[in-house]
C-alpha cells in the first residue's frame, strides 16, 4: 500500500477538491517520498498543486483506501489567497465544495471516506472539529512519521 499525504483545506464550510482532466475529484496530496516527513509531503503537495504556501498544518488521522494509506492533514492558508491550478501542475481544475453538496460530486471512494470521517461520520471528535471550525487555522501541528522507517 502506498503512503499518501492528503490535504484537507476548508474555508467557509467548503473543502478544496482537485481534478486531473476528466478524472474524479480528489483531495490535494501526493505520495510520501522515502525518508520524508508526512507533514512535509502534505505541505509540498499543496504548494506543487497550487503554488500556495501553508500557514499552518495539523495531523488529523490516517485512512486506508484501496491503494493508499492516507496521512490526512488540515492545512491553513492566508484568507487573502485565491487558489488556482499551478501552471504545469498535475491538476487542471480546483473546486470549492460545500459539505452539503459533496454527495453530488464525482469523487473516489477514498476521498469520500476521508471527507465522511472529517465531517464526523467516523465518530472521531477531533476530526469533526477539524471540519467545523469555520476555516480557523489548525493548532500547531504534526505528524513526524517518515516513510521507509
Amino acid at each position: 500500500m502506498r503512503e499518501r499525504a492528503t490535504v484537507l483545506l476548508v474555508r467557509h464550510q467548503s473543502v478544496l477538491l482537485v481534478r486531473e482532466r476528466g478524472g474524479p475529484w480528489l483531495l490535494p496530496g501526493a505520495a510520501v517520498a522515502f525518508d520524508e516527513l508526512t507533514i512535509v509531503a502534505a505541505i509540498r503537495a499543496l504548494h506543487e498543486d497550487t503554488g500556495v504556501e501553508a500557514s499552518a498544518a495539523a495531523f488529523l488521522f490516517q485512512q486506508a483506501s484501496a491503494q493508499h494509506l492516507h496521512h490526512v492533514f488540515r492545512i491553513a492558508i492566508p484568507d487573502d489567497v485565491h487558489l488556482r491550478p499551478k501552471t504545469g501542475g498535475r491538476f487542471h481544475e480546483l473546486l470549492w465544495v460545500e459539505a452539503t453538496q459533496l454527495a453530488h460530486v464525482s469523487a473516489t471512494p477514498g476521498t469520500r471516506a476521508i471527507l465522511t470521517r472529517a465531517m464526523g461520520g467516523g465518530g472521531r471528535e477531533s476530526a469533526r472539529h477539524a471540519w467545523s471550525n469555520g476555516g480557523a487555522e489548525p493548532a500547531a501541528a504534526a505528524s513526524f512519521s517518515r516513510r521507509g522507517r
